[in-house]
């Protein structure tokens, strides 16, 4: 059955995520261009690191680098040391590998969120109910081997539990022996993740580096959970599960704070431009975080096509045809979303 988020071709289900451009140029192939893609929530301002040696890249990747990759990563994210973070090729292959982890018989996902948690599930032949209030989700965690699924702060809506209140979830869980999967790819920049709480009997954390340095392509994610669990993920991924390059760059990055503050003051100012720009036009600024925003308005499927026809790609919703998300743009674009945007509503 194709759920929303999803398109079938052949037998696969393919999700449907941002950043397809190659679709956007075919469904509007006189768009203006060059496209702005505001369909990610990727930073715009990718981390400049210094170019890796040949040697990186012909040389298998190296143990001590990765050790020290998790040791990095284990700083920036709260937890005690390395023994309680996984490298991974993105996150991604993490949400892929997790119901191969539980023998459970069924999970339960906060949404709307992240289609992936739900498709992963899925694809494992385990039940999934969804479920849209954090006391909907709390009733299922008294059931025999469930697992929790959180993304926080959510995508697309923004929505985000305090550590304190995570904690309080993550213990109710723990009462029954079940597990509960924190998705913190969008934390970074919002500053309060729950590796702080580690080790707990239920808690399993999810970090992207992508997103917040602005390094898809790299393919490097994190998980952070208890040493025992831990261990047996690095043994599930393999041995040289992140290449050489991208260890390096994650230990590149990981360490440079002036960056990261650097690059959150900036993402900070052009939110706040954004709000303004949507709120000025009566548009309601649903929510989001450092690296995109959520609005609604009624007339939303009209303001999606008049921005694909001037060549600027936001990511729209089969399940709310009132919302819309909007990546932020580099600072030299922005002259241009707004102007598009204007032009928009001064017609409308």
């Amino acid at each position: 059955m194709t759920i929303s988020g999803f398109y079938k071709k052949g037998e696969q289900s393919i999700m449907i995520h941002g950043g397809q451009l190659q679709e956007a140029k075919q469904q509007f192939p006189d768009a203006v261009s060059p496209w702005v893609d505001l369909s990610t929530g990727i930073n715009p301002y990718a981390y400049p690191f210094t170019p890796i040696s040949m040697e990186r890249w012909t040389e298998l990747p190296s143990i001590h680098d990765e050790h020290q990759l998790r040791s990095v990563a284990a700083k920036s994210y709260g937890a005690r040391n390395e023994r309680y973070v996984v490298a991974a090729p993105g996150t991604q292959v993490l949400i892929s590998l997790l119901p191969y982890i539980f023998k459970s018989k069924q999970v339960c996902v906060l949404c709307p969120t992240y289609m992936e948690h739900i498709h992963s599930w899925q694809q494992a032949g385990v039940i999934v109910h969804q479920v849209y209030s954090l006391e909907e989700l709390m009733r299922f965690a008294s059931q025999e081997q469930v697992v929790g699924v959180i993304c926080n702060p959510n995508n697309p809506d923004g929505r985000l539990f305090s550590t304190q209140r995570i904690l309080e979830i993550a213990n109710y869980w723990a009462q029954y022996n079940n597990y509960l999967i924190l998705d913190e790819a969008f934390m970074d920049f919002e500053g309060q993740g729950a590796g702080s709480l580690l080790p707990h009997p239920a808690l399993m954390i999810l970090r992207s580096f992508g997103k917040t340095y602005g390094l898809a392509g790299v393919r490097l994610g994190f998980l952070l959970s208890n040493p025992d669990r831990v261990e047996k993920i690095r043994y599930m991924l393999g041995p040289w599960a992140v290449s050489g390059g991208a260890l390096q760059i994650g230990l590149q990055a990981l360490q440079d704070r002036f960056w990261f503050l650097q690059s959150q003051q900036q993402l900070s100012k052009q939110i706040q431009q954004l709000d303004q720009l949507f709120i000025t036009h009566q548009c309601k600024v649903i929510g989001g975080n450092h690296l995109f925003r959520l609005i609604e308005y009624a007339n939303s499927q009209a303001l999606w096509e008049y921005l694909a026809n001037k060549g600027i790609w936001v990511r729209k919703f089969e399940y709310n045809t009132h919302w819309l998300r909007f990546g932020l743009s580099h600072y030299q674009q922005w002259d241009r979303v707004e102007k598009t945007v204007k032009s928009y509503f001064k017609m409308a």
